[in-house]
Parts: structure tokens; sequence; C-alpha cells
């Protein structure tokens, strides 16, 4: 195969200089010729197509991963983190797991009854609110019901009360609510040696409704992403935390330690005065706040992070 050589070659061979020395002039010569050699290839079709293939397949891996990034940034009174935890409600008859402190009473109008028609064997009056009463019936026997009596409602003018059903609470206490935007009363109270209850009731004009029962120790009432509608945060005597939620009208829950995926030996605590949810582990303390408007909780970071 024959090839041109450089221009460089016979004046090597017609210089007068001995062999074995290659002049400044020479090597100028061979870096140019050099030069123009890189630039042919270049300018070759398979250079003009490769690279900017080659381009457009980077702009393809990098866009995709620009997209994931947080769109906007959270303005607050604390710096957050992008680490935030997404919170994933689940309606009562779809949830995965339903949890103990639930006992599924949805929207379930209560029957008023004459309170000549029962034989009552307890009756707490709660100022501002009514009574609690707890009492038998002729045709159930010995069997124990409860129920309460409202002030200033005209089912006390015409002397009847509003059954709740079967069994009887302790230490009972009324309250005004507002939660889930739909109650109007709570009641607390003891329904067994170990176990607290709490009824929300809604007033309907001649309609009263429990809306909702849950068995808790303890349950806060907070708006905690500013909506103006209230939310309840639960505590169970495990110490599984829920946060229930009115979303279009209905009822829904999630599992806080499921959101937070945690692991054997981690705990979730819940401060109601800062409203700051807690996740601790042997390696690391974590503060989430919820968020404004969005069902996300914003990871907190620490002053000076």
């Amino acid at each position: 195969m024959n090839h041109d050589k450089p221009d460089w070659s016979a004046m090597v061979k017609a210089s007068s200089i001995p062999k074995g020395v290659f002049t400044e002039e020479m090597k100028q010569t061979v870096m140019s010729q050099a030069q123009q050699n890189q630039r042919k290839k270049m300018n070759s079709p398979f250079y003009l197509v490769i690279i900017p293939l080659i381009g457009l397949m980077i702009c393809m891996t990098i866009l995709p991963l620009i997209d994931r990034l947080p769109s906007k940034a959270i303005m607050g009174s604390e710096a957050t983190s992008g680490q935030n935890i997404l919170l994933d409600y689940e309606p009562a008859k779809d949830l995965k797991f339903i949890p103990q402190t639930d006992m599924g009473v949805r929207n379930s109008t209560l029957l008023r009854l004459p309170i000549t028609s029962v034989e009552i064997k307890e009756a707490v009056t709660i100022d501002g609110f009514g009574k609690y009463l707890n009492y038998t019936k002729a045709e159930e026997g010995d069997t124990s019901f409860f129920g309460f009596e409202l002030s200033n409602h005209f089912s006390s003018a015409n002397g009847e009360f509003y059954e709740i059903g079967y069994g009887a609470m302790t230490e009972v206490n009324f309250q005004k609510s507002d939660a889930f935007g739909l109650a109007d009363l709570r009641m607390d109270g003891r329904c067994g040696p170990q176990r607290k209850c709490t009824y929300w009731i809604s007033l309907e004009e001649d309609v009263v409704k429990v809306y909702y029962q849950m068995n808790s120790p303890i349950i806060y009432e907070q708006d905690l992403d500013g909506d103006g509608v209230t939310e309840a945060i639960v505590v169970t005597d495990g110490t599984q935390i829920y946060i229930y939620k009115n979303i279009a009208g209905q009822i829904q829950s999630v599992n806080v330690q499921s959101a937070f995926q945690t692991k054997y030996g981690d705990t979730v605590t819940y401060d109601p005065v800062s409203q700051v949810f807690q996740l601790t582990n042997e390696d690391e303390t974590k503060q989430y706040r919820y968020a404004a408007g969005e069902d996300t909780l914003l990871q907190l970071l620490e002053q000076g992070d």
C-alpha cells in the first residue's frame, strides 16, 4: 500500500545536517501537518454525525433528572430540606389495615327515645351541654344502654333523649368540636377499664348523628394544613399515630409510622404545641411539620444546618 509521504520527509533527506538531528523548523512543520490532518478528520461525514448524536443522548439522560428536582422552594420560619414525606391517605373501607382505634362508625343517625320509656340507672349532668344517661329497657332485661340528653334542644323540651347503643361509660365529658368541619360536639369517656372512647356528634335541625367513633387515650384536634378544617391526630395505646382528615367530604386516615417507613427500634412522637412530628432512631432525630395546603410532612433543619 502506497502513502503520500509528508513534505518534511524530503526536507530531511535533502538536509545537509547530519542524521539524527531534528531542527525546530522541522518540528513546527510536523505539528502544522498534524493539525491539518486532525481538522480533515473532524470535518469528515462520520464526525459530523456522531458528535451531535452524542450530545443528544447526553441531553436525553440529564433532562429527566432535572425534572425530578423540587419545582419550588418552601418558604417558612424554619428551613426545610428536600427529604419530605408524602402522606398517602386512605378511606376507611379501603384501608390496608383497620386501626384498632377506628370503630368504623360513619354518619349514624341516633334513635330518639322518650325518657319515660327506659329505666335510668345513672344520669350525669354536663353543664352547658346536657346529661349522660345509662339505662335499661324493660324488653331487654338487665342489658345496659347509654345515650345523652341535650340542653336547650327541642328534644329535651319533649322529654326525649338520643340513644348511642349498648354498654356504658364513665368519666364522661362533653365539649364543643368542629372536627373535620362536620362535628358540633365531642363526647369523651371511659368505655372499659383500659379504654377511652370518643364520639363526634353533629346536630342537624331535628337529626342528631354520631359522625365518628374512636377508641384512643389521646386525640388532638388541630388544623394541620392551614385550610381552616380541623384534623384529628390520634395516639393509640401502642403509641401508633394516625391522622384523620376530611378529604372531599370523606374521613380518611394515614398511619404516620407507615409514612416514615419506620424500622424496629424507631420511635415517632407528636408535640401538639409546636405541631411537630419527631422520628428518632439510634443514629439520629428528625423533625417534621405539616405543609401548608399539602398532604406532606416537611423535614425541619436544625439551626446552623
